[in-house]
């Protein structure tokens, strides 16, 4: 038997709650258990985002050198099935969190084609999200307006500004129809404009769509447009179906 896995996860269907903790089953934890006092480098804490709420918690389990889940809305959002993905990282979100990546393709097991790059386009899309995190990594309150005003002094472009769909999980692809580019702090509307071939501008250095878009706004005009496979590839080891949570898959990795 393992260490005792811990949540705070609100029991509810929106945070598969019952699927993770049977994963984490499946590798031997006790589960169904609140934060611990004094927990062990061999405990596990599941968090969703890393929020003021959970800051407490999840240094409590760090500082012993126990392992923190954070658990978000998958970044690409559903695969080809239309089964929903859930992100998973240790420490963090959005990137900032580690993750390994397996030797297998993953995202080709998702069977998911992106689409070519852009190649035309007037607009610049801009793809806030709803903030919510550790401070330095959550995008700041400010910077929907700050973005826009910053933008408008080095660009001609039309701007458009996509507002955050809350939990109603549309998808940002009506927004981007006449995108040149989109600029974002670090959302999983990013990866969508990525997968559907608008090049995008971000300003988390850290994010996990980094390695297929450009950081700073500067490179407006030059955006990248190269391969996108190494990126997506391992963002495929760090999003999964609730089968494959509930099943343990990715405990596999998270916490070997």
């Amino acid at each position: 038997m393992k260490g005792i896995a811990s949540d705070t996860l609100k029991d509810s269907p929106h945070y598969i709650r019952r699927e993770i903790l049977a994963g984490l089953a499946r590798h031997g934890y006790i589960v169904d258990r609140k934060p611990l006092e004094r927990p062990s480098s061999d405990d596990v804490l599941v968090i969703w985002n890393r929020t003021r709420s959970d800051i407490f918690f999840a240094e409590r389990y760090e500082a012993v050198g126990a392992k923190v889940i954070v658990v978000e809305n998958g970044y690409i959002g559903k695969d080809q099935e239309s089964r929903q993905l859930y992100a998973m990282a240790l420490g963090f979100h959005l990137g900032a969190g580690t993750w390994v990546e397996g030797p297998t393709d993953r995202w080709k097991l998702l069977e998911m084609t992106p689409q070519p790059w852009r190649a035309g386009g007037r607009e610049i899309v801009v793809l806030p999200q709803r903030g919510i995190g550790t401070p330095g990594i959550a995008m700041p309150l400010s910077w929907p307006d700050e973005v826009g005003a910053r933008l408008r002094k080095v660009t001609d472009r039309p701007i458009r500004v996509r507002k955050h769909p809350g939990r109603a999980r549309t998808e940002p692809y009506d927004e981007l129809k006449n995108a040149w580019a989109a600029v974002t702090w670090a959302s999983g509307a990013g990866i969508k404009s990525i997968f559907a071939g608008v090049p995008v501008i971000h300003e988390l250095p850290s994010w996990i769509g980094a390695p297929a878009a450009r950081l700073g706004l500067e490179h407006l005009e030059d955006p990248f447009i190269g391969d996108r496979m190494p990126m997506l590839r391992r963002l495929a080891y760090a999003q999964w179906t609730v089968d494959e949570i509930k099943a343990g898959e990715p405990f596999h990795w998270l916490l070997a």
